[in-house]
């Protein structure tokens, strides 16, 4: 029997960042789709113990809209969703192209990169509900998006009744904070 192993381009770059930035521990991805609001196993054994973090990844493609928006050129568009309360932490995921300053440049000078948002089970829980219409603020929004630029300068942008500043969200500002949340 050949094995095969497939997972969502999401998990992966979480999985990937998370084993390279979080020291003594390690990424456990579940065989199984089965468990819902876990897609990753954060593990240490520290001190006879082991200890974990579950984590919950949702990804949105990234739109460009440097034509309407040129200080905050892509756009991620997520649905709501319920919270789970078997993640202990969520992480929302782009990928983007990061398009070269020189509007002649060839497409192939394009580069890859990726964002991600992390916010505790309780964070997002509040974030959720705080998911609402700009017209009528009382109404849940369908969805929320986020807006940002080259140096991840980031706005929800959608779902609050103001632009808000999310870059506290960002994973590389929560890397303490994940590793010291070990249960």
């Amino acid at each position: 029997m050949e094995p095969i192993f497939t997972m969502q381009y999401g998990e992966f770059a979480v999985a990937d960042y998370l084993a390279k930035k979080i020291k003594n521990s390690s990424v456990f991805i579940p065989a199984s789709a089965q468990e819902k609001g876990i897609d990753l196993l954060l593990y240490r054994h520290k001190n006879g113990k082991n200890t974990t973090n579950t984590i919950q990844v949702k990804m949105s493609r990234t739109y460009n809209i440097e034509r309407t928006n040129k200080k905050l050129p892509y756009l991620l568009w997520f649905n709501r969703f319920s919270v789970q309360e078997n993640a202990n932490w969520y992480v929302l995921v782009g990928i983007y192209a990061k398009l070269p300053d020189d509007v002649e440049a060839k497409v192939k000078s394009a580069s890859w990169d990726t964002i991600m948002l992390a916010f505790t089970n309780e964070e997002m829980s509040k974030f959720m509900s705080e998911v609402k219409q700009k017209k009528n603020p009382l109404k849940d929004d369908k969805m929320f998006c986020f807006s940002f630029d080259d140096d991840k300068n980031i706005y929800q942008t959608r779902g609050y009744v103001e632009h808000r500043d999310m870059s506290k969200y960002l994973i590389e500002n929560r890397l303490e904070q994940i590793s010291n949340s070990f249960k």
